[in-house]
């Protein structure tokens, strides 16, 4: 199995490492552009001394000092069009799973407008502590997020909702491949699961 998170903040470094500790033996792809900040250390898997790296670069660290072997490959690159998406994946001849934890509308799109027959599981979270867990079949892109308020990624209260989040997106995911069941899920403020499938 190949898994390929598109996008290392909140979502994707936690995910990234939960999945490759659960999945010792599979392939994983990070992708991200940015840059590891310090107001990243808080909410991320990034430590200090990793500030001024590549997300994708750091994250191959991480994985380092966690597990003693994994197949990682860090891939700095902005996602603009699907052309890309195709050769970031190439013709595997092992299943694909793309794990869409970016942070902006545009990314979003080009990974639900990416016609294949691939299967694609979106995370995210509105400023109103709520988490989606959507498989492509039935995603909506959402807006972002305005200007004017808080992102859950970048706040340190939100911890415990980020690693609830992920902690239910990676069992979402290990049921899907025991079981090939899609199952999408909306997460409250309240942490009441609500089941969309």
């Amino acid at each position: 199995m190949n898994i390929f998170v598109m996008g290392l903040g909140s979502l994707g470094s936690n995910l990234m490492l939960q999945l490759a500790q659960k999945y010792p033996n599979f392939k994983f792809t990070g992708i991200d552009f940015d840059t590891v900040e310090e107001r990243n250390v808080a909410t991320q898997q990034y430590i200090i001394p990793q500030i001024g790296m590549k997300k994708a670069h750091a994250m191959q660290v991480i994985l380092g000092m966690n597990l003693r072997r994994v197949s990682y490959t860090g891939v700095v690159q902005k996602i603009e069009n699907t052309g890309q998406v195709s050769s970031l994946i190439g013709r595997s001849d092992e299943p694909v799973l793309l794990i869409d934890c970016f942070d902006n509308t545009e990314s979003r799109k080009i990974l639900h407008k990416f016609a294949s027959n691939v299967d694609i599981l979106h995370i995210g979270f509105s400023p109103q502590y709520t988490a989606e867990i959507i498989w492509d079949e039935d995603y909506t892109v959402p807006n972002d997020i305005p200007a004017d308020q808080n992102d859950i990624c970048e706040m340190s209260e939100a911890v415990p909702f980020i690693n609830f989040v992920v902690s239910l997106a990676c069992m979402t995911i290990s049921d899907f491949f025991s079981t090939g069941i899609k199952k999408s899920l909306l997460v409250t403020n309240k942490n009441n699961i609500l089941k969309l499938n």
